[in-house]
C-alpha cells in the first residue's frame, strides 16, 4: 500500500456512482494504475458486481463510462500508485524496470518529479521521459 495521500479522482460523469458503489468493497484508488479499454472495464465491473443485485443497470453503465473515460490506454500514469505490472504496460518498459520503480518508491518514498525517476535502476529513462506529460505524482 502507498504511504502518501492519493491524488484526487478525476472529476466527471459517473464519479459519485463509482465512489459510492465501488468503495463498499475496495479503495477507490484501485484503478489508478489501470489503462484499460471500455470492454475491459465492462468485464471487470460485471465481475465485481455479479452478486450485487441492488446496483442498477444504469449505475453499472455510469461506472463503466467513468472508468473508461478516465483510466484508458494512453491516459494518465499514476506513478506513485500503479503496480509494477501496470507500469510495465503504461510506460512500455520491461518487468525488471517496472519492478525497479516500485522498489525504489518503497525504499525512497514517492516520486515528486520526473528527475526523481532518473535515479531508478534499471530504467530506460528516455522511455519514461517521452511520457512525462501523462505522469501524475
Amino acid at each position: 500500500m502507498q504511504s502518501g495521500k492519493p491524488p484526487a479522482l478525476p472529476d466527471g460523469p459517473g464519479k459519485e456512482t463509482f465512489v459510492s458503489v465501488c468503495s463498499l468493497c475496495h479503495d477507490p484508488t484501485t484503478p489508478f494504475g489501470k489503462q484499460w479499454t471500455r470492454e475491459q472495464w465492462e468485464l471487470k465491473v460485471t465481475e465485481m458486481l455479479q452478486e450485487e443485485p441492488d446496483v442498477t443497470r444504469e449505475e453499472r453503465a455510469a461506472i463503466v463510462a467513468y472508468l473508461a473515460a478516465n483510466f484508458r490506454p494512453g491516459g494518465k500514469i499514476y506513478i506513485n500508485w500503479a503496480t509494477a505490472k501496470d507500469l510495465e504496460s503504461a510506460l512500455e518498459i520491461s518487468a525488471a524496470e517496472a519492478e525497479g520503480i516500485v522498489r525504489y518508491r518503497k525504499a525512497q518514498g514517492e516520486f515528486k518529479s520526473l528527475e526523481d525517476l532518473r535515479k531508478v535502476r534499471p530504467l530506460d529513462f528516455e522511455k519514461v521521459e517521452s511520457k512525462k506529460e501523462r505522469l501524475v505524482y
